[in-house]
């Protein structure tokens, strides 16, 4: 019995072990943004807006390479993943996590495709980046 008890906390340690170096290792990329101000077009084409029921443009097309701000313009806090929920294992470098409202993230992208990303704590709130 004892011995039971000491696999089932080993099991338990290494998941939560596994589980803290993959996040660490998908969030390299991102890097937080206070009291965001920009007068380049360029960077505010390539920032998507979350007001609470939606993120704006819901369809975003970027290069690869290309650095995109998410914006949290709500009032709540939101949590930005890629697809699908709620494991977001559709492109890492989307998988940004926690934007306090009123607060700003960039991440980069790398892998060109079509990839989807909602807001963890609503995601029936969806929106789409094209990376060619």
């Amino acid at each position: 019995m004892k011995k039971a008890i000491w696999i089932i906390i080993v099991v338990v340690i290494l998941a939560a072990a596994g589980y803290l170096i993959y996040s660490l290792s998908t969030n390299k990329t991102q890097t937080p943004v206070k009291n965001e101000t920009t007068n380049s077009s360029s960077s505010t084409s390539n920032t998507i807006t979350f007001d609470g029921n939606s993120f704006s443009p819901a369809k975003l097309t970027v290069t690869s390479g290309t650095t995109i701000t998410i914006k949290n313009a709500s009032s709540e806090d939101m949590q930005f993943d890629s697809d699908p929920h709620p494991i977001h294992t559709g492109d890492a470098d989307l998988n940004v996590g926690a934007v306090a409202a009123g607060e700003s993230m960039t991440f980069t992208v790398k892998k060109t495709g079509t990839f989807g990303y909602h807001d963890h704590l609503d995601p029936s709130i969806t929106g789409t980046i094209v990376v060619e």
